[in-house]
């Protein structure tokens, strides 16, 4: 795994509303930094939502961590995305195995299942930022 493999590519993570992520949420940076990317950690939703004011992150990851725990903050973000004309694909992280079709519906442009492989995190992730260029 390369360690520039992100560079250029700025993640936004965000947790799940009501869970307690911070673990997972810093996990997610260590390894999203590790290969390259800069990581903007949000600590809630509403911080994410302050953040998405000021920054444009190529790319944003959510840790979802109860079985309806993604819905409510993937449409959050999408309208939050649409508001500003904004296209920010939306990557969900989930232990919970067998929702990839239902979470796919509701808007996440991909699904990793726990536990996760930091190549194919920050492969996903490439994938999806969509850099110029």
């Amino acid at each position: 795994m390369p360690l520039d493999e992100l560079a250029g590519v700025h993640v936004l993570v965000v947790p799940a509303p009501h869970e307690d992520t911070d673990d997972s949420r810093e996990l997610l940076r260590v390894v999203l930094e590790y290969c390259g990317a800069l990581v903007t950690a949000a600590a809630s939703v509403e911080q994410a939502r302050r953040i998405l004011d000021t920054l444009r992150p190529h790319v944003l990851v959510t840790d979802i961590g109860m079985p309806d725990g993604g819905v409510a903050l993937i449409r959050e973000v999408k309208g939050m995305v649409e508001i500003k004309g904004l296209r920010v694909p939306v990557i969900a992280v989930t232990a919970y195995t067998g929702r990839r079709e239902q979470l796919l519906a509701e808007g996440f442009e991909d699904i990793l299942e726990k536990p996760i492989d930091p190549k194919t995190l920050c492969g996903v992730v490439r994938r999806h930022a969509a850099l110029e260029g």
